[in-house]
């Protein structure tokens, strides 16, 4: 068994040794191998499921959802008469002519002597508001235009 392993070691050699030689490195011609090219690995994507109920929905429990938010109504004007505020999301016009619909206030009540200090909570898609002052005698309504200010904690309608 030796033997044989030494006689094919020694074949292996020679046959080895028959294969190059004998021209000199000039007359050597180039052979082109293309590269061989790899595909590129795509990630496999994992595709989040599309909820279709609210109980698939994931929330972080670091999200405070709320739906409404706090207004704060201060009107305090120097008045005896008598008055009315109205706070309502529908309507149009500019400076002392605006048109109001009644039917969409979120907020009505009188003051007392001049005075009306209150909170209400507003929807969050409620962004401006108009503040009607009424007065139960001849007198114009006041109006006041609320906005909402993303730079502020608490929303402020205020009428002095």
């Amino acid at each position: 068994m030796i033997n044989v392993k030494r006689f094919l070691l020694l074949l292996i050699f020679s046959m080895l040794s028959a294969c190059g030689g004998g021209e000199d490195d000039s007359a050597v011609t180039a052979t082109n191998t293309p590269p061989t090219v790899t595909p590129a690995v795509t990630p496999e994507v994992t595709a989040t499921p599309v909820p279709t109920s609210l109980d698939d929905l994931n929330i972080d429990p670091d999200n405070i959802m709320e739906s409404v938010f706090q207004l704060a109504i201060d009107i305090n004007i120097d008045s005896s008469k008598r008055a009315y505020f109205s706070l309502c999301d529908e309507f149009s016009g500019s400076n002392t002519s605006y048109s109001v619909n009644f039917e969409s206030c979120q907020f009505r009540g009188p003051l007392d002597k001049g005075k009306l200090t209150t909170n209400i909570r507003v929807a969050n898609h409620q962004d401006k508001l108009i503040g009607v002052l009424w007065f139960y005698d001849a007198v114009d309504p006041q109006y006041q235009i609320w906005q909402y200010d993303t730079e502020l904690e608490q929303q402020v309608l205020s009428i002095n």
